[in-house]
């Protein structure tokens, strides 16, 4: 009574070891695995002068340092809620998990299969019954690295789309920075123009009382008139600004128009202290866009490999290990163990093969130069943003110093006209050229912050600290 029961026990050892041959096969075999590449240092045709001078690093989130609290609410809020990074975070998990599928390959396949059969003619009273249960197996053994090739290209694919979500991380963050400084300055410059016409219209006034008085001309009250319409035309345009803004703001915060957005911040007076001149060594490292490329192109490095197997021979071991019998109740007592191994290779396919691997190569190609551009892009946009925020620090320097001159050219204007040394237009001219100076003066302030902005953004920064952590099934 114990033989049929031991049988099926050593039958199922055997199995075991087919596998565990199969295991150690696929150990012994060389893989063709593509050329290592080395994505941590600039190409070799990117060498900028500058390169070496700065070692530029974030330990914090870069916003931080203009030390506002509503600044960094908005941005905390988007960095959750905006509708792009909540795509972006749903790819990363759709590539994880295919990323943790794949790995099953290099896993044999065991599958429990059952079978009835009913056999009976139309001539015969008697039917016979066919009852069948017991496991199957396959595995293919990666004789030459085509699995590893797989798996290893799906988990870098992961990695970029891991990036991607840092990508768009930094993109919002700056996004959301500037249209605050943009809705902060349209609200100032509207502040400004009412205080404008304020002052217009007060001036209007004035030259009214003087002209009964014949102390001033009808061509001054007109020009003045002029000049209230004037500044009273420009309230409309910024107005709507402003709600294009807000709107603009609560698309990338992920919320609807109208939900009690409230941005009561002033401009930072003073900007955090500027890196030294140069680029940063570890740019590559920084900028996730700059990752996701790279492993992308590692990823292809890797398919164009399996292209290449897919040409060599292929070994999968089968097992079947199967009780059967014609009566249910007889059905362990019967076995069946079957082990198969099929060793196949290409023959003949009109070129097909070939042409996936030319074509794989191709992309392998393709990654490159998408890589080697976003690397040079990354470094222009570094030295451009570093080269803009020197220039226009002086440029404001030179536009506070002639706002200075043209306020002290209006206050003798003022005199003189009020001892009636001088006619009403002079005074009128040297008002307006300083409130446009007052104006320009803050549009090149606020274009200077945005310009650290887009500064900040081109170097990168440790955004994986920020965004939320990849997936559990992250390989």
């Amino acid at each position: 009574m114990n033989m049929p029961c031991c049988r099926p026990c050593n039958r199922a050892k055997a199995l075991a070891a087919l596998f565990l041959v199969a295991v150690l096969l696929t150990q012994g075999c060389g893989a063709v695995t593509p050329v290592p590449r080395t994505l941590d240092t600039l190409p070799k045709s990117i060498h900028p002068a500058s390169l070496e001078t700065l070692n530029f690093s974030l330990t914090s989130p870069w916003w931080e340092q203009f030390n506002n609290q509503e600044l960094n609410q908005l941005i905390s809020h988007a960095l959750t809620h905006n509708f792009s990074i909540r795509q972006a975070r749903a790819r990363l998990e759709q590539a994880a998990s295919l990323a943790a599928a794949k790995k099953a390959d290099a896993l044999p396949l065991i599958t429990l299969e059952t079978r009835y059969n009913r056999t009976q003619t139309e001539l015969e009273t008697t039917s016979l019954n066919t009852f069948s249960l017991g496991p199957a197996a396959a595995y293919e053994v990666d004789l030459w690295g085509r699995i590893n090739a797989g798996v290893t290209s799906f988990a870098l694919a992961a990695g970029a789309s891991a990036s991607d979500l840092e990508t768009a991380a930094m993109t919002i963050a700056a996004e959301v920075a500037r249209i605050w400084v943009d809705l902060i300055t349209a609200r100032e410059q509207l502040a400004r123009v009412k205080k404008q016409l304020e002052v217009h219209t007060t001036v209007r006034d004035l030259l009214e009382l003087r002209f009964q008085k014949s102390m001033s001309s009808a061509l001054d009250i007109l020009q003045q008139r002029e000049i209230v319409a004037q500044t009273q035309a420009k309230m409309p345009p910024l107005e709507n600004r402003i709600q294009q803004l807000e709107a603009s703001v609560h698309l990338l915060l992920g919320q609807t128009s109208g939900t009690g957005l409230t941005i009561t911040g002033d401009l930072p007076e003073t900007l955090p202290e500027l890196p030294h001149n140069g680029l940063p060594a570890n740019l590559l490292a920084l900028r996730p866009d700059v990752r996701a490329q790279g492993q992308r192109l590692m990823a292809a490095d890797w398919d164009a490999a399996a292209a290449r197997i897919y040409r060599l021979p292929d070994l999968v071991l089968t097992g079947n290990f199967l009780f059967q019998d014609n009566a249910l109740d007889l059905l362990l007592d019967n076995w069946i163990l079957t082990l198969g191994a099929r060793l196949g290779a290409l023959v003949f396919d009109g070129g097909q093969k070939k042409a996936l691997s030319r074509q794989a190569a191709a992309v392998v190609e393709e990654r490159l130069a998408a890589y080697e551009e976003v690397v040079h892009t990354a470094i222009a946009e570094v030295e451009t943003t570093l080269a803009a925020e020197k220039h226009q620090a002086e440029h404001i320097l030179l536009l506070t110093a002639q706002l200075e001159t043209a306020r002290q050219a209006l206050a003798e204007a003022r005199r003189r006209y009020i001892k009636g040394l001088d006619p009403f237009i002079p005074f009128l001219t040297e008002q307006l050229n300083v409130q446009e100076l007052e104006i320009r003066l803050l549009e090149q302030t606020a274009l200077l912050i945005k310009n650290r902005i887009t500064l900040y953004r081109a170097l990168g920064g440790d955004w994986q600290a920020i965004v939320s952590p990849v997936p559990k099934e992250m390989p």
